[in-house]
């Protein structure tokens, strides 16, 4: 009889491998998309993600990512919908215990048989809802879970001529395993025109660096502090990735910079953060909560939802989310 289901990728890991070394390199292998390690990362999501990855290849969109948000929102067009932009939310409408609508900024209210959040569990329970609404399994959710950091973001144009053939799309930069978790310690790198060169210029690649930090550093800070902190951070990373690409500096021809600020306010985020990540090593295999809430007719999807962060995880959530509100209205 089996008597023990694993629950994370550590657990899985260590009944298989003996390598300390190796077992390091699982650890990054969680932490490229969960900014968790293998002990604090769901085995059920690893699973999803180790499968796409390793059976079949990693596909990207032709255009760039953007061109993923571009499709779905020519399908809700095609099923009737409409989208609002720049449109901001004040409150999730709750009558008699039930969620009816949402309000915008501007005072137009919205009426729904079903309202579904993609906001943050902590935008959710804590600003769309309003706090005599928030029930106490959210509150408990709370304390399982903290914000995981946000990302310093460097998107630079770079002469061509810095890559030489052959150079792969990804790295990952980490001169010290001790480090892993620390802001700036892991430094992933992207360039998607090694992909599909359609999206710069001639003669030229996009390269997308960024390195965990946290909004507290970027917090109590005049505008000329702010730049110069920023300024100084993006050289901090280019220093270093001139190891890998010598003359980069000496290539840059564009370079931009966002902070946990940047995306705090772009990405309505709270603190800009990625999602949440367990305070304690999970002891259950279900531990994130499912598309549901205490409140009827309110739904949350993404990262704050089960099976958790990263693009497959959070694909997963909205299909799930989609089935769980037909089967509830008696549609399928």
């Amino acid at each position: 009889m089996l008597r023990y289901l694993p629950q994370n990728v550590e657990d899985v890991a260590r009944w298989y491998i003996h390598d300390p070394q190796l077992l390091k390199f699982i650890d990054m292998e969680c932490y490229i998309w969960s900014v968790v390690p293998a002990a604090l990362t769901p085995m059920i999501n690893a699973g999803m993600v180790f499968s796409d990855r390793h059976y079949g290849g990693i596909n990207y969109p032709k255009g760039g990512v953007g061109q993923i948000a571009l499709k779905l929102v020519e399908g809700l067009e095609r099923a009737g919908g409409q989208i609002r932009y720049k449109a901001r939310v004040k409150q999730v409408l709750i009558e008699h215990g039930q969620a009816t609508g949402v309000e915008l900024n501007d005072g137009t209210v919205y009426r729904a048989r079903r309202v579904i959040s993609n906001a943050t569990r902590w935008d959710t329970f804590g600003k769309l809802v309003p706090p005599e609404n928030i029930p106490g399994s959210e509150r408990k959710w709370q304390n399982r879970y903290k914000k995981s950091p946000s990302f310093l973001s460097i998107h630079a144009g770079v002469d061509a001529a810095i890559f030489p053939p052959g150079t792969e799309c990804h790295h990952i930069l980490l001169e010290d395993w001790k480090s892993m978790e620390d802001p700036e310690g892991t430094v992933f790198v992207s360039i998607p025109t090694l992909l599909d060169p359609s999206l710069a210029p001639e003669g030229y690649h996009i390269l997308h660096t960024f390195t965990p930090t946290w909004i507290e550093d970027w917090e109590g800070l005049s505008e000329s502090e702010y730049e110069a902190r920023k300024e100084a951070a993006a050289w901090r990373i280019i220093d270093r990735l001139e190891r890998i690409f010598p003359g980069l500096d000496a290539g840059l021809d564009y370079l931009e910079v966002g902070t946990a600020r940047s995306h705090r306010r772009f990405l309505n985020r709270q603190d800009g953060t990625y999602g949440p990540m367990p305070r304690q090593i999970l002891r259950g295999l279900l531990g994130m909560p499912f598309n549901r809430t205490a409140i009827s007719g309110l739904y949350c999807v993404g990262d704050s939802t089960f099976p958790g962060q990263g693009l497959n995880a959070v694909a997963f959530s909205g299909f799930a989310c989609a089935h769980r509100i037909a089967v509830d209205l008696g549609l399928v």
